[in-house]
C-alpha cells in the first residue's frame, strides 16, 4: 500500500489534512479536520464496492480507531460499524 499525506489545507477556515492511499485492490482517503471530525472513504477497485464512515474524534488517540477499522476493512473485509456502503456504477 502506498500512502500520500497532503499538506494542511485551510479549507475556508476549517483546516483539514488528507492522507490518500492506494493498493492493488483499494483506493481511498482519510480526512481529518481541526474540529475533530474525520472521514474514511474507500473503494475496492475489483468490483466498485464503496465504504465510507464519519468519525467525531474526541482526542488524537481516537485516530487509532479510524486506522484500525481501515486495516480490518482492507485485510478482512470487515465493515466498520455505522459505515455506509454502496456499489459504484463504474467498475
Amino acid at each position: 500500500m502506498v500512502w500520500q499525506v497532503e499538506p494542511v489545507s485551510p479549507n475556508h477556515g476549517k483546516p483539514v489534512v488528507i492522507g490518500r492511499f492506494e493498493s492493488t485492490a483499494w483506493l481511498g482517503d482519510v480526512m481529518v479536520w481541526i474540529s475533530g471530525e474525520a472521514e474514511l472513504d474507500t473503494v475496492r477497485t475489483t468490483d466498485g464496492w464503496i465504504v465510507s464512515k464519519h468519525y467525531d474524534l474526541a482526542q488524537s488517540d481516537d485516530l487509532d480507531i479510524v486506522l484500525d477499522e481501515l486495516v480490518a476493512l482492507l485485510s478482512e473485509g470487515s465493515i466498520p460499524s455505522a459505515a455506509v456502503t454502496a456499489w459504484s456504477s463504474r467498475t
